[in-house]
């Protein structure tokens, strides 16, 4: 992967380089206004021995594959809400190939929703995560992440607590999460 961006063109390297600023927070549930929406599904695997993630996602109009992409992810060691990421699409051969290797792997639903007037994401996980909601806010500078106000019913902000990543969440089993989310006054359902 390269930093070069040729546009979204398959196969090519894509936009995903760049400086990102993140926020996490744990949430009890669903929020209602979502529970009938369609969401995209989101496969990810995390390739053992690397710090690189396989990623499918579907969204409910998808026709084929979906979105098919290698990434890494790097947070600078003085901020816990930045992170780099580079990310080059995939064709369907290309994803195939890397899917055959060892990986842990993490499956969520994905729902668009306005939060404090930010366009965010809420992750409904499956499989050992079913019962974890997490929402995601992403920002372009540090000062914007900072200022922005998390829903009222968030459970707790997960943004510093590195249990909460995508990468250890694809290796946390079901009674983990259980304690995990314990620690922070909640039951899952």
């Amino acid at each position: 992967m390269n930093g070069t961006n040729r546009g979204p063109r398959r196969g090519s390297v894509e936009v995903g380089v760049g400086l990102r600023h993140e926020r996490r927070f744990l949430l009890p549930s669903l929020p209602r206004t979502l529970a009938t929406d369609t969401a995209a599904l989101v496969e990810e695997r995390y390739l053992v021995g690397t710090r690189l993630r396989l990623r499918r996602a579907i969204s409910p109009a998808a026709i084929g594959p979906g979105e098919l992409t290698l990434s890494q992810r790097v947070r600078t060691a003085t901020d816990r809400v930045s992170r780099v990421t580079l990310t080059e699409r995939l064709t369907e051969p290309e994803y195939a190939a890397l899917a055959r290797l060892p990986a842990d792997l993490l499956v969520w639903r994905r729902y668009g929703v306005d939060l404090s007037g930010l366009r965010c994401s809420v992750d409904v996980f499956e499989g050992e995560l079913a019962g974890l909601v997490l929402a995601h806010a992403a920002f372009s500078s540090v000062t914007d992440a900072w200022w922005f106000q998390p829903p009222v019913y968030a459970v707790a902000e997960v943004t510093a607590d590195d249990r909460f990543c995508e990468e250890e969440l694809a290796r946390t089993s079901a009674a983990r999460l259980a304690a995990l989310v314990a620690g922070y006054g909640m039951l899952l359902r």
